[in-house]
């Protein structure tokens, strides 16, 4: 084997590795979104039916968890596209209001603690997914791009 063919051949499984490391990477996104899309439907059952159902509805608290609702959201779907800071504030909004309606709302620590654990796992594993595929990105410039496949050049078109 000449010197040629070893470094195609290691560009190659490097080539490989990467995309090895992207589907994991992606795969801990996925994670990530649908528990971010979970804590999302929890949140707004959990924070706004409650003021909606006493007497009359009140507006502005109304609103206001709405738009976290929607923030939260919005930070998942971030994280889906490979949002570092958004994954990280998205997991510090779930500890933050778990700690919130702990400390503030007098539930126990362990109520809903399987969902939490759960939830927190995933964004965790989310957030991890997010770094991973940074990395990847950032790896993947020095890696050659693939030869071209012999037979697939396509003949130059006469036409003007």
């Amino acid at each position: 084997m000449s010197t040629d063919e070893t470094t195609t051949v290691t560009d190659t499984h490097r080539r490989a590795a990467l995309r090895g490391r992207e589907a994991v990477a992606k795969g801990r996104i996925a994670s990530g979104v649908w528990a971010g899309r979970l804590f999302t439907v929890i949140f707004a059952v959990g924070y706004i039916a409650p003021v909606l159902q006493r007497g009359k509805p009140w507006l502005a608290p109304t609103v206001i968890l709405a738009i976290l609702a929607a923030g939260i959201l919005f930070a998942t779907e971030r994280m889906r596209r490979g949002g570092r800071v958004s994954a990280c504030i998205l997991l510090g909004l779930f500890v933050s209001a778990k700690l919130l309606s702990w400390l503030a709302g007098g539930q126990p620590l362990w109520s809903g603690a399987l969902w939490t654990v759960l939830i927190f796992c995933a964004l965790a594993n989310g957030v991890w997914g997010t770094f991973a595929l940074a990395a990847v990105k950032r790896d993947a410039v020095h890696v050659p791009p693939a030869p071209p496949r012999p037979g697939a050049e396509r003949p130059p078109s006469n036409v003007p």
